[in-house]
């Protein structure tokens, strides 16, 4: 708790301090808590209520203008209101997962979702990435039927995708804050640099201690921000659709991967599993750490390292325009890699059944 209140206190300063006293007490509630073997990864009972300190945290510093004091800098709530809307809900449904757990079924859960989007999707068709400079799939997203479909199967799979990957600490978390944080700096629109403070102070947390998850509340609000954020960005010209792809791609292709290996093994698509690549890294930093919470952040920390990082380093150093599709060859690289440290690494087959998807 010392280091991490001195890295919180030092890189954010009294918000910081507030932030991590928060999430520490949260720790300390007897409810929402997880079953440490849910996700095949984590083996230390947390508290699920990540993803609500975050949202708590992202309201306060709203309110209080902390960031408005610094510079005069647009807020950027200006998106439509149901883009938020559907963030609202999705955050929502995940809240109530959290506090009761099992509450909602998969199933309910993943047709709620799909409702969300739908609205939210048909609402702004603006967000549609009609013009994704993919050759096979532009034509598709054209049209307006399929090109609706396409895009909410992908916020639906990504959302998915993000919970999915909650169980490794920092995995989420350091995608998010660096997705917020490159937000932030290309459009220095207030509300990105509210969603990175907050996810990298609950980072730090989730990585040092490992006693707190983004939970569902979590995986889908902040899943679903990140999703239609980026797609409003893309639709304003702002990204290219290959760079988001790197900035994104841990969990767009465990997404994929995923549901490939599920059709392959003839099981639901959406069912759960332990075969992740988050999960067999696990398996094999495990014979160099004796700490499981250790164990658990040298994967996340790695994961992002090789995923939203290499987004992160090549936008620093200017390797090209966020605009530009040569971010696609990165990405191309990023697949690679995933295909090479999957097969190298070890299969581990799970022994139980397991409630989350």
């Amino acid at each position: 708790m010392s280091v991490i209140l001195l890295l919180a206190v030092f890189l954010f300063g009294f918000p910081g301090l507030i932030m991590i006293i928060f999430l520490q007490w949260l720790t300390r509630r007897s409810y929402a808590k997880d079953n440490e073997q849910k996700h095949g990864i984590s083996k230390t009972g947390a508290s699920r209520l990540g993803g609500f300190a975050i949202f708590i945290f992202c309201i306060g510093l709203l309110v209080t203008g902390t960031y408005l004091e610094v510079a005069s800098l647009p807020v950027g709530l200006d998106m439509p209101l149901m883009v938020w809307l559907g963030v609202l809900f999705c955050a929502a449904l995940g809240f109530v997962e959290d506090v009761k757990n099992n509450f909602l079924s998969p199933k309910i859960r993943l047709y709620a979702t799909f409702v969300i989007f739908a609205f939210v999707i048909g609402c702004c068709p603006f967000l549609i990435p009609i013009d994704s400079k993919i050759p096979i799939l532009d034509p598709l997203l054209a049209l307006p039927v399929i090109g609706w479909m396409l895009t909410i199967t992908f916020c639906v799979g990504f959302i998915n995708a993000t919970n999915m990957a909650d169980g490794a600490n920092g995995l989420m978390p350091g995608i998010i804050t660096i997705s917020f944080g490159v937000f932030f700096l290309e459009t220095e629109q207030v509300i990105y640099g509210v969603l990175m403070t907050s996810s990298a102070l609950f980072t730090i947390f989730n990585v040092i201690s490992g006693r707190v998850f983004l939970g569902d509340m979590g995986a889908y609000g902040l899943g679903a921000s990140l999703v239609l954020c980026g797609l409003y960005l893309f639709s304003e010209r702002i990204f290219s659709a290959m760079f988001l792809a790197v900035l994104f791609a841990y969990p767009c292709i465990e997404l994929v991967a995923s549901l490939l290996r599920r059709r392959w093994q003839r099981r639901p698509l959406f069912s759960p599993d332990d075969e992740h690549l988050h999960n067999r890294i696990y398996q094999y930093c495990k014979q160099w750490f004796s700490s499981k919470t250790i164990t658990n952040s040298v994967t996340g920390i790695l994961i992002v390292s090789f995923s939203s990082g290499f987004a992160l380093l090549g936008y620093m150093s200017q390797l090209w325009e966020v605009t530009d599709n040569r971010w696609g060859w990165i990405f191309i690289g990023q697949c690679s890699l995933y295909i090479f440290v999957f097969m190298i690494t070890k299969v581990y087959h799970p022994r139980r059944e397991f409630t989350a998807y």
